[in-house]
C-alpha cells in the first residue's frame, strides 16, 4: 500500500475507532464497519496495522481526538462517527456522553478564524421574486418603510 491518508485523517479514524469501544462492546456489526474503512481507505502499511490494534483494544478517544488537526478532518468524524454509533442500532449512553465529550472538545479548540474561507453557501434563486413589488420611491418615515415591508411580503 502506498497510503495517501495524512496525520491528521489517520487520527479522524482513530478516534472513530476508539469511540466503538465507549460503551465497552464493540459488536459485530461495528467491526465489519471498521474493517470496510481498512478495505476503502488507502493507509500505509504501518497505519494499517496500528488500527488493526485499534480495532481489539480501546484507546483514549479524546487523545486521539487531539491528533485531529485539521477542521475538515473533524467535521468528516462527527459524520463518520454518526455511523458507527448507531450501525449495531443502538445508540448508548456511553456513546452518547463520548459524542457529547468530543463536541465539546471540538467546539473549545476551535476558532471562528479557522472557519472562514471553508464554509461554503449557495444561494437559490426566489422563484417568487418576480411578484414582489419595488419599493415605493419615496418614503416620508421609518412607519412608512415598515408598512411598505409589511405589506410587499404580507401581500396586502
Amino acid at each position: 500500500m502506498t497510503g495517501s491518508v495524512n496525520e491528521s485523517e489517520f487520527y479522524m479514524w482513530r478516534t472513530l475507532f476508539a469511540v466503538a469501544h465507549a460503551d465497552n462492546v464493540v459488536t459485530e456489526e461495528e467491526v465489519t464497519f471498521m474493517a470496510g474503512i481498512l478495505d476503502d481507505v488507502e493507509f500505509t502499511d504501518e497505519q494499517t496495522k496500528i488500527l488493526k490494534d485499534d480495532i481489539v483494544n480501546a484507546k483514549s478517544f479524546t487523545a486521539m481526538f487531539t491528533g485531529i488537526t485539521s477542521p475538515e478532518d473533524r467535521i468528516k468524524f462527527f459524520e463518520f462517527a454518526r455511523e458507527i454509533v448507531w450501525v449495531d442500532g443502538e445508540f448508548a449512553p456511553e456513546e452518547q456522553s463520548a459524542m457529547i465529550e468530543l463536541y465539546k472538545q471540538h467546539i473549545s479548540g476551535t476558532t471562528v478564524d479557522e472557519l472562514i474561507g471553508k464554509i461554503t453557501l449557495e444561494l437559490e434563486e426566489d422563484p417568487g421574486a418576480e411578484d414582489l413589488q419595488p419599493y415605493p420611491q419615496k418614503r416620508s418615515g421609518v412607519m412608512n418603510m415598515i408598512l411598505a415591508f409589511k405589506r410587499r411580503f404580507l401581500g396586502r
